[in-house]
Order: structure tokens, then sequence, then C-alpha cells
């Protein structure tokens, strides 16, 4: 990683950014050097045209012209070192402000000295310098200059060309103070700049964070987020959505039109003030969604920005809250029933016992525990639909459960094994709970084999694993028994609502509970013969546990 990024992060992370300052330092350097090898090279053209080029070179054209090209060397070179940065940064420019000074007070000696005019060259050296180096040098190069002028002036004096000191010697120091003062006034506007820069390095790392982290918000919420241009573009969708509408990451999105019709339809009446409420629409991959819309301006031109929610996340939080309710109260009630419905049961019992009974007493006890074990059946019942809200979902391949889980099955309801008959049409991974998939389908084949002929080493019950139209895992139970008449069959899955005189009415009722808990769907689904009930699993997007092994 470069300086340059690794001043950035200093910056951005809200810390001191001595890194970030070096850096400009550096290409500062690197400019001002260009700028000198520009300032050199036409001292060269002067000096070559000595004479021309007044008053450059006025006075001693052959010392201009030797100091011209000292000059462009040194900076020909100076570019190179401070492009591969071969000496630390005080030192480059402490050095090469100490050639600026000594360069231009010999090229202004050679141009008739202050008077020429030339000597504002050393303004823009001394402002040049105060914005690389610190205060201290600031000061004494600034002095360092004004003692150069000094001399350059007394000079003739010194060598004795010259009686008595040049009566312009006010000019020179007015120049010193002028140098002084660009000195400092620029140091300090180089201060401000560097600090202002600073600062909008950082505010400019942190927008980019704060930028970056809500996108990550974005793509990790469990809505879905769209936004839509106002031509009908899909202009950014987060992972939710791409998989809710099945659109691919990365790249251009087709038009929403084309993804989601029913979608598109809301979003144009929204666009035209039209909209008429919102609607459950179902996504090309199976989702149920509803849309949320927000336009991003005032202006429709700005775009909308559409959230998607899955009703059937929300319709099973729902359910699982409704049910933590209903297991606090079942358990209630259990705890309530159960104990005088044992003595009553455990009485009935004690007087079937009893010797000398009379029939008709007999038979009425015989009714009392009947009864009471029927009763208990339906707390038992009740416990389970109140249990539901314990999910433990868990990714597993259901032909394989199926296959060691259907001989328990059988035992439960005391038939052989065979009379199950399982068939695979396809093998499929589902999300559920094994427990809940248990009692279901305990549950299915119980209604199966009191409404079949009895049992004659022919299976009463299929259960045929494949997928259905969607694409979604199905669980199909089918028997050849008596069948539902079309009359009842709107209320199979009402809570105790039951055709015999023994049913409890809360099986199917259980089933459906149940099978809504883990978010798959239990229906009934009508034939010529017997009984179809289908069990569709959920996604295995939505399940929570990775662990699968077929």
């Amino acid at each position: 990683m470069s300086a340059t990024h690794n001043a950035l992060d200093l910056a951005a992370d809200g810390v001191e950014t001595p890194l970030l300052v070096r850096e400009q330092n550096w290409l500062l350097l690197s400019y001002f050097n260009g700028y000198r090898l520009a300032l050199a090279l036409l001292a060269c053209i002067a000096g070559f045209w000595a004479g021309a080029l007044a008053p450059f070179a006025s006075t001693d054209p052959q010392l201009f012209l030797v100091v011209a090209l000292v000059y462009a060397a040194i900076y020909l070179v100076a570019i190179d070192t401070t492009r591969r940065r071969l000496a630390d940064f005080e030192t480059q420019a402490t050095v090469l402000a100490f050639c600026d000074v000594v360069a231009l007070i010999l090229l202004m000696h050679a141009s008739g000295g202050v008077g020429s005019g030339t000597g504002i060259l050393l303004l823009v050296s001394t402002a040049g310098t105060s914005f690389l180096l610190n205060r201290r040098l600031t000061i004494f190069f600034a002095a360092l200059t004004t003692i150069g002028v000094l001399l350059e002036r007394a000079w003739p004096y010194l060598t004795g060309s010259q009686n008595g000191l040049p009566a312009s010697y006010s000019q020179v120091g007015l120049f010193g103070l002028v140098l002084f003062a660009t000195a400092s006034l620029a140091h300090l506007v180089a201060d401000r700049l560097r600090l202002t820069e600073a600062l909008a390095e950082k505010q400019e790392m942190s927008i980019l964070h704060l930028g970056r982290l809500n996108e990550q918000i974005v793509q990790h919420l469990q809505s879905g987020v769209l936004v839509v241009g106002s031509a009908g573009q899909i202009q950014l969708a987060n992972k939710t959505a791409q998989t809710y509408l099945g659109l691919t990451p990365g790249g251009a999105q087709p038009p929403l039109q084309t993804v989601a019709p029913a979608l598109y339809e809301q979003w144009d009446a929204q666009q035209r003030d039209k909209a008429s409420g919102r609607r459950l629409f179902l996504s090309s991959t199976g989702y149920s969604l509803l849309p949320r819309f927000k336009d991003l301006g005032r202006d429709k031109a700005a775009g909308m920005l559409i959230f998607l929610e899955d009703t059937t996340i929300v319709k099973q939080q729902a359910q699982q809250l409704k049910m933590a309710g209903l297991a606090r109260l079942t358990a209630g009630i259990a705890h309530e029933i159960r104990n005088p419905l044992s003595a009553i049961t455990h009485a009935a019992q004690l007087l079937t016992e009893t010797p000398d009974l009379p029939t008709e007493s007999r038979s009425l006890a015989a009714i009392i525990d009947d009864q009471g074990r029927r009763m208990n059946t339906i707390v038992e019942n009740v416990l389970q639909l109140g249990r539901r809200d314990r999910t433990n979902v868990t990714r597993f391949p259901v032909h394989t459960w199926l296959a060691e889980t259907l001989p328990a099955v059988a035992t439960a309801l005391n038939v052989p094994a065979k009379a199950l008959n399982l068939v695979i049409e396809q093998p499929q991974a589902v999300c559920f709970d094994t427990d809940h998939l248990f009692q279901i389908i305990n549950n299915l084949c119980h209604n199966s084999l009191k409404h079949s002929p009895p049992y004659k080493d022919t299976p009463f019950v299929k259960l045929l694993v494949g997928v259905d139209g969607e694409g979604h895992s199905v669980l199909d139970v089918i028997d050849w028994g008596e069948g539902i008449k079309e009359a009842v069959a709107e209320r199979i899955f009402d809570p105790f609502f039951t055709t015999t005189a023994r049913g409890t009415g809360l099986g199917l009722y259980i089933g459906r509970e149940l099978a809504e808990a883990n978010g798959a769907r239990l229906e009934y689904r009508p034939t010529a013969t017997g009984c179809q009930f289908r069990l569709t699993f959920g996604r295995l997007n939505d399940c929570t546990d990775a662990v699968f092994t077929s």
C-alpha cells in the first residue's frame, strides 16, 4: 500500500496525519522544482542572448550564463531525486532552498542588482520555501536572503571597485522587510491550507466509510430494497431484493416491468399519484411480497425507493407471537383440568372393579372412563399445539429421514411398516423441525387408518416426495379410504371439527399450525377416490441451520 493510502487511512481514523502532510509536501516540492527548472531554462535563454533581454545579464553576461546553466542542471537532478525520494524531505527542501538563494542573488547581481527588478524572484522563492519548511527554517532563509541582498549591494565597496557605501541601502532594507513579511504570511497561509486539506481529507474518508457502512446495512437488511429511476429502470437492489425478484448480482439490471409486472403497475400508479393502496404480489421466484414506496426527492424524476416485505416471514412471526401466548394459556388450562380429570377417571376405574356392581352402573362407569380418556387426549393435543412456538428448524434430506422414521410411525399406529409406502420421485432437502414433521405425518396417517379398510398386506398410505410446479419441495400423503365429502371439505382444518363421534377435531388443525410454524403449508387436495394432503415446504435459504448431510 502506498504512503498516500496510509495517510488517508490515518485521516479517516480521526488521528494526526503526519504522513498525509508529508505526502502533500513532496507533491508541493515537485511542483516548485518544476517552476525552478522553468525559471532556470528561461535564464539560460536570457544568458545566450545577453543584452537583447535587458535588464537580464546586463552587468555580467558570462556570470549570468554560467549561473543559469548550473541552476538548470541542479534542478534537473532535483526533479529526479524528488521523484525517487533519495533523501528525506527536509534535507532536499533545505538544500534546494539554499541553492535558490545563492543562484538568484548571483543572477540578480549579474543583471544590475536590486534596482534591475530581478529581486522579485527572491520573493517568489521565499514564499515557496515557506510552504515547504517549518517556521524556524522559513525565518532563517528570509534572513539569509536579506543578508545575501545586502552583501550583493555592498559587493562593489567590499571589492574596492567603489568608494563608500551605496546610497540605496534604505531600498535594500525595505526589501528585507518585505522578505520577512512574505515568509511569515506564506508560512501562516501554508499552515492553514494544510489544516484545511487534512480536515477535508478526513471528512472525505469519513463520508466514504459512512457510505460503505450504509451500503453494508442496506445489503444485509431482511427487507428487500430497490431504487427505481423515473423511467422504471432498477438502479440498485440489495441482496434480499435480488433473491426475492430473481435478479443477478452485479451489472445492469433489467427494467422493473420485465422483472415484476405486478410491482411495476403499483410503482407506475405511485408515479402518477393514482395509487389505491399497497397490494400483495407474487414474484417469479414464488415469494409473496408487500411493497412500500418512498419518493427519493420532491421531484418524481429523482426516483423512488421501494421496500419489499416477505409476508410469509411476517405471518410466521405473528403466528409465533400468538402461539407463545397460547402456550401459556394451554399450560394453565392443562394444569387446572388434568388433576380433576385424573381423579374422575381413576374413580371410574375403581368403580368398575367394585364386586356385585349392577350392569347398568358398570356401563355408566365405563362411559365415564372412556370420555375421560377422550378429554385427556384433547388436553394432550392442545398442549402439543401450545408447544408449536418452540421450533428447532434444521436442514436435512427429507427422503432419507422418512425412510428412517416411517417404521416408528407404523409402530405408533400399530400397523406393519409395509402398510406405509414411501415413493421418492425426486430427493429433496428441506428446512423443518423434525419433531413437528413426525407429529404431522403421524396425524395424517392416523386419519387415513381410521377411514381406510382393514389392513390386508396392501399399503393404505402412500407418501410421495417430489417438487411442485413452482419448484418447492412437497410431501403428498395419499390414501384410498372413504375420502372427504365436498360439503365438509372447507371445515376440516377448523379446530374441534370432526366427522366421527370419537374424534377430537384437532389433528388436522394442529398439523396445519405446526406446518405454518415452520414456514410450510398443509392443504387438502380433492381426488376422485380417497384423500390427498400436500405439505409444501418453505425455501431452503430461510433455514438458519447450514448443516446438511445427504
